[in-house]
């Protein structure tokens, strides 16, 4: 018969039993596999795991003082020993007691008499059950930091010192600090004044992954004069090209003519532009071609919407996070609230924090679903 070999470095457990006779049969049964240290009472156990962790509990029930059930409870509720696995090895072999047992936090619940071999392949189960969450633990902490650098990278990348915030407010609310939303905004050399606000399909990492690409076009093109819809056109192709198929960009690109004072307006995918002049609505400007990226070619025809500007003119572009804030009865916000809460800043000139107000009050979280972004142009 092949005797089965020792494990060199032994993992530590801690066993409580009032019992003595328990006692002697658990260290006679573990000194071979286990560093144990033994205790006859439960309100020594947290001045013994102070001085070393165990890797595994066994624990009795029926103990004077503080029975099982009851330490079991104020290790769980501990945050030091909350992930310490428990095992029950007691008499007590009323069914409601197992559930008992279960219910508090233990992972196991073995009556006596038991078979030593039962208890010791149980014991072996938890505690590499046990070794394989903190792997994942430790594997999910290393890819979290991992992606708060990529985050921190992406970011800063689509930030850009060419942002122009003249008559330009913006309201953002991420869902994640990577934000799927995007707002650009630039001077041309040649009196243009060009903004690009786009929304990625998603929300997060996956979202904002081309944000830099699209951010570099825009300002690149920009300070080379090249009009917008050209770089609206190299920007769907570049999309087209190195995104994924259910990746894309809906936009909403804004050209402002400063010497004839005329905009011209690309609404690809996104809710519509609305324009408002002395508090009052005027017109929305609705999507008419399809979202930047689905396909290679950005249609001739797409040609803008041309408006004439006035002073004190107000345009409201936002994303469809907006439209989507919901109650908990699954209500959207949708179109015509939108409309009713721009018309209210508009008129009153309030501060775009408005609507974040209203979204919070109608949902009753700031926790939306989407990334939430509202701009405002306003024509001095």
């Amino acid at each position: 018969m092949k005797i089965a070999e020792l494990p060199k470095n032994k993992p530590y457990v801690l066993a409580i039993d009032d019992e003595l006779i328990n006692r002697l049969v658990l260290e006679d049964l573990l000194e071979d596999y286990y560093e144990v240290t033994l205790l006859d009472n439960g309100k020594s156990c947290f001045a013994s795991i102070a001085k070393r962790r165990p890797e595994l509990i066994l624990l009795d029930v029926n103990m004077p003082d503080l029975n099982g059930f009851d330490l079991c409870r104020q290790l769980k509720s501990h945050p030091g020993t909350a992930n310490i696995p428990v095992i029950f090895l007691t008499a007590k072999v009323a069914m409601n007691d197992e559930r008992l047992g279960l219910e508090l936090g233990a992972v196991d619940y073995i009556t006596k008499p038991f078979s030593e071999s039962i208890l010791l392949a149980r014991m072996r189960t938890h505690l590499s059950l046990s070794q394989t969450q903190k792997l994942l633990e430790k594997s999910h902490a290393k890819l979290k930091r991992e992606r708060d650098y990529i985050e921190y990278i992406i970011m800063s990348m689509r930030d850009d010192r060419r942002y122009q915030t003249d008559h330009l407010t913006t309201l953002v609310a991420p869902v994640e600090k990577s934000n799927g939303d995007l707002v650009l905004s630039a001077s041309t050399h040649k009196g243009h004044r060009h903004i690009l606000l786009g929304d990625f399909t998603g929300h997060g990492l996956s979202a904002a992954v081309a944000g830099p690409l699209v951010s570099s076009l825009f300002y690149s093109r920009a300070e080379q004069n090249f009009p917008l819809g050209e770089t609206a056109a190299l920007i769907n192709y570049e999309l087209s090209q190195k995104l994924p198929p259910e990746i894309f960009m809906a936009a909403l690109l804004i050209e402002w003519n400063l010497e004839t004072n005329k905009l011209n307006v690309w609404n690809c995918g996104m809710p519509p532009l609305l324009h408002y002049r002395n508090g009052s609505y005027v017109q929305e400007l609705k999507s008419d071609g399809l979202a930047l990226g689905i396909i290679d070619r950005f249609p001739r025809e797409n040609e803008p919407k041309v408006i004439e500007l006035c002073t004190g003119d107000l345009f409201f572009g936002y994303s469809d996070g907006v439209q989507d804030v919901v109650t908990q009865g699954r209500e959207h916000f949708g179109d015509t609230r939108i409309r009713k809460v721009l018309q209210t800043i508009a008129k009153d000139k309030l501060s775009l924090k408005h609507l974040l107000y209203t979204l919070e009050s109608y949902a009753g979280t700031l926790d939306f679903s989407d990334d939430v972004t509202l701009i405002q142009l306003k024509i001095p």
